[in-house]
């Protein structure tokens, strides 16, 4: 009789579309099989999972570990500890680092980092800046995929790299396509975004006037870039998806543009579903975000879309800054970003237990889809014979409150501070490995690996 690696008994398997009782048998990193019967099986290590839900392991297509080069805000390894203690076992890093990843000298510089550091899986995103050149070379490294930043500035970028116009920008999303990889967009029309801030500045809305944030990106500025991406899109033929959606017009442009056949997706975090403008007064920089979290009506959509599918994938934009950057400048100075990998999950569980989600649903936005859109499936979002063994087991039963303390991020301060939720990851796998148990991080830095569309599975 076969020995397998672990065994999870009496487990509650659940899948984007069904929820199935059984076992689920692991054998060198990857699930062997999936038994609806207990059987008689041998393990080297055996958990019971009665009680408990089953889940394939998220995958958050959105971080900054901040890794390399501004480390005193968050690292590879806090930072994935923080995503296994969220049942988080892929994550997606964002280029915006020192030195940024715009080419393969950089991003092999930032491999090296998380092969040493990190406890989950990591993709790792390159820039969409001018570097036609580089487009080919760097999926041939390893890359996951591309970022265009709309809110980025050319003098943020080091010298001799810009944001290109639509004509550079439509060479590069054609090479891009020719890989079937997809661009990630922030979409704000950062021109309009500073139109609209000096104004503000001109008629003395000061740093105590939160709302000035949200004012300085209206809507309109999400929905501009919109349909400059879109425009792009449908010129290359590029897959495109569209991060921390913001507004409800904006959700109702991207339908529109889907029933049109451009190959659109789009992604809303935890940030912008549960606050709303009107709770800047009680947090201010601690929810001081860019794209803004504006008024309640958006709130409402945004929630309403990701819960019924019209949304296809949360991620968290985890975005760590230090205190002194959150909490004591200005308020047009106040650094944009919070964490989020460690309570993404639990906050959908406690929605689950409030009859506002079904788990299904969750399993479809967290994991699923995007090792879909981003195409990991059905390697990663899914328990089946040959998957990945990356799981997430989850106590749909269990109470507890949010704390600061509990935080394995290097930036322990989290909006969600006092929460009071139901439902929680109790355990981690990936790869076959427990990385966390019960709240404690258990497993070693280093057992992630690499992943995107390309590699030799």
């Amino acid at each position: 009789m076969m020995e397998y690696d672990l065994m999870i008994s009496n487990a509650k398997i659940v899948g984007p579309d069904a929820t199935q009782e059984g076992c689920i048998l692991v054998k060198d990193g990857k699930i062997a099989a999936v038994s609806k019967e207990q059987g008689d099986f041998r393990a080297k290590e055996v958990i019971d999972a009665a009680g408990k839900y089953v889940l394939p392991g998220g995958v958050d297509v959105h971080v900054h570990f901040r890794d390399p080069g501004l480390t005193y805000k968050e690292d590879f390894s806090t930072g994935s500890m923080a995503a296994a203690a969220g049942g988080i076992t892929t994550i997606f890093d964002m280029p915006n680092v020192q030195p940024p990843t715009l080419n393969v000298e950089n991003f092999e510089i930032k491999k090296k980092i998380a092969e040493e550091k990190s406890y989950v899986n990591y993709g790792i995103y390159a820039y969409l800046v001018n570097n036609l050149d580089q487009i080919t070379p760097l999926i041939e490294a390893g890359v996951c995929g591309f970022k265009w930043d709309l809110s980025t500035f050319d003098w943020e970028l080091p010298e001799g790299w810009y944001l290109p116009d639509n004509n550079e920008a439509a060479d590069i999303f054609r090479e891009i396509a020719k890989h079937g990889y997809v661009v990630t967009v922030h979409a704000e029309d950062m021109e309009l975004v500073k139109n609209y801030t000096e104004h503000l500045k001109e008629t003395g809305r000061d740093q105590k006037d939160f709302l000035a944030h949200v004012e300085a990106r209206p809507d309109i500025v999400e929905l501009s870039a919109l349909h400059r991406t879109f425009v792009l899109s449908e010129v290359s033929g590029c897959k495109v998806h569209i991060t921390h959606l913001t507004s409800r017009r904006g959700l109702e442009l991207i339908k529109e543009y889907q029933r049109r056949g451009i190959p659109v997706t789009s992604d809303v975090g935890p940030s912008w579903f549960t606050f709303c403008a009107e709770d800047y007064e009680k947090y201010g920089g601690g929810i001081r975000v860019i794209p803004a979290i504006r008024y309640q009506n958006d709130t409402d959509a945004l929630w309403e879309g990701l819960a019924c599918g019209d949304i296809e994938v949360m991620a968290t934009d985890h975005a760590p800054h230090s205190n002194e950057e959150k909490f004591e400048r200005s308020w047009w100075d106040t650094l944009p970003g919070t964490i989020g990998v460690q309570t993404s999950l639990p906050i959908l569980l406690d929605r689950a237990n409030k009859g506002e989600i079904t788990l299904n649903r969750i399993v479809d936005c967290y994991a699923s889809q995007p090792a879909r859109i981003f195409g990991l499936y059905p390697r990663k979002g899914l328990i089946a014979p040959g998957a990945d063994a990356d799981i997430t087991i989850v106590d749909m039963e269990k109470e507890w409150t949010v704390t600061h303390e509990e935080m394995y991020s290097k930036t322990k301060y989290t909006p969600y501070h006092g929460f009071q939720l139901k439902g929680k990851p109790v355990t981690t796998i990936v790869m076959g490995q427990v990385v966390m148990q019960d709240g404690k991080i258990v497993g070693q830095p280093g057992a992630g690996k690499l992943v995107n569309p390309k590699q030799d599975w």
